[in-house]
């Protein structure tokens, strides 16, 4: 016990801090209470002035009453939050302490870190928040010489101490002194936990190359990548944190948003903000923005999935491929610069043989008269401007048709045939017009993909007779329409966090960059769990371009701490050659690898229940698999990717098709994987389902694949 030697005051000071929380949520308490009994008293008088005489206050009185109510609301919705943050720090007030000597002091800074910060009655820090420039030295730095950033520049000195400390219901249980980030027996001993269906904090456990794209605050365009389980979706959330820490007065939750690759996944994250005080941010799917955009519903991309794996999907699979890479990106890019620039392909507007606009005029009305406007503008302000030439024409041409016409009616039946024939007659006119000046996504796609191959031509021609968008095209429309600002773009989004960014296209990231102007990006995927059939190697090194920003930094996050080692050992031989995990070393059962039944599958819930695993998950290749299977087995939960995926409980295990589980986790995962030729893509997919499993797995697989990937029994 000799290197706890200091835990009896250790353990004193945890108490003395726990005391002052204590006292901080009865103080809160006591006035959240007399703010209420404000609210209460305010309310009670102004109604009893009111049951006495209707009129007694005047408008200005009530107002004056609500500016008053709402002041105490307000102050008591801070002392409620204040005790709330008192209590989750209560079990765990603080996770790591460092002592530090600032160059040219003598006096050691003893900075214990926890989740928030907090003071004794003197106003001295006895907790700092994790978020705080001098917590980074606890990530970043080892004992010895050591700098961190501060708000005033970089504070050299050295640090004396890294300890971490271990909590097991409110009571300090152990500590480590370390030379490392976070020591390794106490990472295995926080993994070890199970889970529940929300993502957790890991402020005790951020590494350094996580810390690094955390505090990173310069990058407009910020790309993190790595391997399941390595923590990209805690980097994204604890980012957020960190920002919103760091920029109180300019960045706050409303500002922020997380663009999920399912409604799943975005209820699985909706935890992480809370826990680490800060309010929920907003959480999208792309689908959600692109209909927002265009104002239809289009293709679910789990649906375009479904169709990719079908085996008679050659011109959908060719559509993918065509539409997903840079050189598609670079050719609506182009058609949307020469469309700003000259507009539509005008054309002389006549009526019968007779031009009434040249197309001269109409070039010169676009290109000059209106030039700082945005296209979309320019063509309503021309539609507007030859609106009343039209109405000239309409006036002229009655006039004809009523002396025409004259005799023949009564003056009701003359007027009435009057305007029918005027409107016959510039039917034509209009529909020139409309062509022209009053286009949408799909008739500007349509015009930038006239160098694509003819079977995608008519393809899309026929998609648009049927009413239905294919997700690549909807991407590709909602770019064009934001582009060329037929949609308004999103100001009010100041930082944007794109999930499972491996899974956009090019012309999907460039649509996010038209859209969030003003947002800073952080951008985070895998790409080996970019699984979608047609697609074209996935390189992050580009996504900054798609953002205008080809420089952009790339972190790359190298070591998996979700998975035990058997686990982890199973996904690298499910992966390709040369596309290895490096796993983090923690021991665990060794997965189930056998050939699918259904007694099997049933047999295999059965144990993971008995086992203590919470959550659980039964993994499909595709929808109607997770379909077929979730009415075969009890007590299961289907996800389809639909808003009622946020209503499933926390006892319910689900089945679901594998991209509808991507940037999940759970304690225990059935892969159920059908015959299928194993390609590297095919490989991909089943690494992506397997990689969600937490401490148990298994893989039950035809017969045929469990032979090809020789990891059975």
């Amino acid at each position: 016990m000799e290197h706890l030697r200091e835990l009896p005051q250790e353990q004193a000071y945890t108490a003395r801090v726990q005391q002052l929380l204590l006292a901080l949520i009865e103080q809160a308490q006591v006035i959240s209470s007399d703010h209420l009994q404000s609210i209460q008293a305010i309310v009670a008088d102004a109604w009893e002035d009111l049951r006495v005489k209707p009129t007694a206050l005047s408008e200005e009185d009530l107002e004056q009453l609500s500016t008053e109510v709402d002041r105490f609301v307000v102050r008591r919705q801070f002392a409620d939050s204040m005790a709330e943050r008192s209590r989750r720090m209560l079990l765990n007030p603080f996770f790591a302490r460092v002592d530090f000597i600032e160059r040219g002091e003598e006096k050691v800074e003893k900075i214990v870190i926890g989740l928030y910060s907090l003071k004794d009655e003197k106003g001295e820090l006895l907790v700092h928040d994790w978020r705080a420039p001098v917590c980074s030295l606890y990530y970043d730095a080892m004992p010895g010489e050591a700098s961190y950033e501060s708000p005033s520049g970089e504070i050299w000195g050295r640090l004396t101490l890294k300890r971490q400390y271990r909590m097991e219901d409110g009571r300090l249980k152990y500590y480590v002194d370390t030379q490392l980030s976070i020591d390794d027996s106490m990472l295995l001993d926080i993994l070890s936990g199970a889970t529940s269906r929300h993502m957790r904090q890991i402020v005790a456990t951020i590494q350094s190359e996580q810390n690094a794209a955390i505090r990173q605050e310069s990058a407009r365009v910020l790309a993190v990548v790595g391997g399941a389980g390595s923590g990209k979706t805690s980097v994204a959330m604890h980012r957020a944190a960190y920002l919103m820490y760091r920029r109180r007065d300019l960045l706050d939750a409303s500002k922020i948003m997380i663009l999920s690759p399912s409604t799943a996944f975005s209820e699985y994250v909706s935890g992480v903000l809370p826990e680490l005080g800060e309010e929920n941010i907003r959480a999208r799917t792309l689908r959600e923005v692109v209909e927002d955009v265009l104002g239809k519903k289009v293709e679910k991309p789990y649906r375009q999935l479904e169709a990719l794996l079908d085996g008679n999907s050659a011109l959908r699979r060719q559509s993918v491929a065509w539409k997903g890479g840079a050189a598609f990106m670079e050719t609506l890019r182009r058609f949307a610069d020469d469309f700003a620039a000259y507009g539509p392909n005008f054309r002389d507007v006549r009526l019968d043989s007779q031009v009434l606009i040249r197309k001269d005029e109409l070039a010169r009305m676009y290109r000059n008269e209106l030039s700082l406007l945005t296209p979309a503008q320019k063509l309503m302000r021309m539609g507007s401007t030859l609106q009343t030439r039209l109405a000239g024409w309409e006036e002229r041409l009655y006039k004809q048709y009523e002396k025409s016409f004259s005799g023949k009616y009564s003056q009701r039946e003359l007027r009435q045939m009057s305007n029918m024939a005027v409107a016959q007659r510039l039917q034509p006119v209009r529909a020139q017009l409309r062509e022209m000046l009053e286009l949408k996504g799909s008739a500007l796609l349509e015009r930038a993909m006239r160098a694509a191959p003819k079977q995608l031509r008519d393809a899309y021609r026929d998609n648009q007779i049927a009413g239905l968008t294919w997700w690549e095209d909807a991407v590709a429309e909602a770019y064009l329409t934001v582009r060329l600002g037929f949609a308004a773009p999103d100001k009010m989004i100041y930082h944007l966090l794109v999930d499972e960014a491996q899974d956009y296209s090019d012309t999907a990231l460039a649509m996010l960059g038209a859209y969030y102007p003003n947002a800073q990006v952080t951008l985070l995927g895998d790409p080996k769990q970019r699984t979608t059939p047609g697609l074209p190697d996935c390189d992050p090194a580009r996504w900054g371009a798609c953002f205008g920003m080809p420089e952009a930094p790339v972190l790359p996050l190298t070591k998996c701490y979700r998975s035990t080692l058997p686990i982890a050992q199973l996904c690298n031989r499910i992966l390709p050659d040369g596309e290895q995990l490096e796993p983090f070393g923690r021991e665990g059962a060794e997965p189930v690898v056998a050939p699918y039944s259904e007694a099997l599958l049933k047999k295999t819930l059965d144990e993971f229940r008995a086992a203590g695993h919470k959550s659980i998950a039964v993994i499909t290749r595709s929808q109607a698999q997770a379909d077929s299977l979730s009415t075969k087995l009890e007590h299961v939960y289907r996800l389809d990717g639909g808003e009622a995926d946020l209503n499933y409980e926390a006892g319910d295990n689900v089945v679901a098709c594998y991209h509808l589980t991507k940037g999940m986790e759970f304690d225990a995962v059935i892969v159920v994987w059908p015959d299928v030729e194993l390609t590297d893509d095919e490989r991909r997919r089943l690494y992506t389902a397997a990689s969600r499993a937490l401490h148990a797995a298994a893989l039950l697989g035809g017969g045929g694949l469990i032979k090809e990937l020789g990891i059975g029994k």
